[in-house]
């Protein structure tokens, strides 16, 4: 649901200015509240409590949740104090180097998945009305905060994808490293395909099929997944749904044209240590030359895209 059902945890709730959606320069009261909102999957509600998920995707709220209790510093990555934050940064600039030209600007953007906000924040500077959704009350907590007192519009729904009703039309929307953990990314896309305008971009990333076992983060005891399926699950704490080329674009096939381009090999990818943390210029000048290596350009740990309806 909207922040206009919004509860408080025995506190009076700030007011809201007019909307939704709502001018984040009007939502300083807000900065640092933490409020109870409806969801549209009822699901979330014990998993917030800290009940065990009932499917395996949605163990990967099961780790956020612990993280936010033990390691809040890297959760929340909008924090210049946070020690991702200028990797996370670095990262921002890799997407916006490859999706620039289709960026949006004062439009109606729909964030799905969008976590603390670190896209969101990018969209709100372009003066966008962005429609947050995310399972995890704790980043939608951040992500209000952070955009609070700035430009823009916003609103956001406590909510998984598959049960998030029509919220369009929209100019764009945006999945950032969202469908790699999903129940069922093929209706997701669906319903962001159905509320896009006509003309309307999508822009998304996913984790790459063969890049993630080789990176520094990955978890130990996992390696039956690059033989197998593909799917990296750590019990109660991460499943991971990893894409090809081909079943990305598979599960794009419904918009009219989609780019897709190989990313993430010294950034969180195989060759992190190898390249140490870059400034922003080099790290995506190395990305270009790791793509046109023929062996290093099959270790990508991510894939970016561009679909336009």
């Amino acid at each position: 649901m909207s922040l206009q059902s919004t509860l408080a945890f025995g506190l009076k709730t700030p007011p809201l200015p007019p909307g939704p959606p709502y001018r984040c320069a009007d939502l300083l009261e807000w900065v640092g509240f933490p409020f109870w909102l409806e969801t549209h999957d009822p699901r979330l509600i014990d998993l917030h409590h800290g009940h065990p998920a009932p499917t395996p995707p949605l163990e990967n709220l099961e780790g956020m949740i612990r993280y936010w209790e033990e390691h809040p510093e890297w959760m929340d990555m909008l924090n210049p104090d946070s020690p991702v934050f200028h990797d996370k940064k670095i990262e921002c600039d890799l997407y916006l180097n490859f999706w620039n030209d289709v960026f949006p600007t004062n439009q109606r953007v729909l964030d799905m998945g969008g976590g603390v906000g670190r896209i969101t924040q990018l969209l709100l500077e372009q003066h966008c009305s962005v429609e947050l959704v995310d399972p995890d009350l704790r980043s939608l907590w951040r992500a209000l905060s952070a955009a609070a007192g700035g430009p823009g519009f916003i609103d956001v729904h406590w909510s998984t994808g598959e049960k998030i009703p029509d919220l369009g039309p929209f100019d764009a929307a945006v999945a950032c490293e969202v469908l790699n953990y999903v129940e069922n990314p093929q209706l997701i896309v669906q319903k962001i395909h159905q509320n896009l305008k006509k003309d309307g971009v999508f822009l998304l990333s996913v984790e790459a099929r063969w890049g993630w076992a080789l990176s520094s983060d990955v978890a130990e005891g996992s390696i039956e997944a690059f033989f197998n399926d593909g799917i990296v699950h750590v019990p109660h704490d991460r499943w991971i749904r990893t894409y090809t080329h081909d079943s990305l674009k598979k599960l794009l096939s419904d918009f009219s044209s989609v780019e897709i381009q190989p990313s993430h090999y010294a950034f969180s990818g195989p060759f992190e240590m190898a390249t140490g943390l870059l400034p922003s210029a080099e790290a995506i000048d190395i990305e270009e030359r790791f793509r046109q290596h023929p062996i290093a350009s099959k270790l990508n740990r991510a894939w970016m895209a561009i679909a336009k309806k």
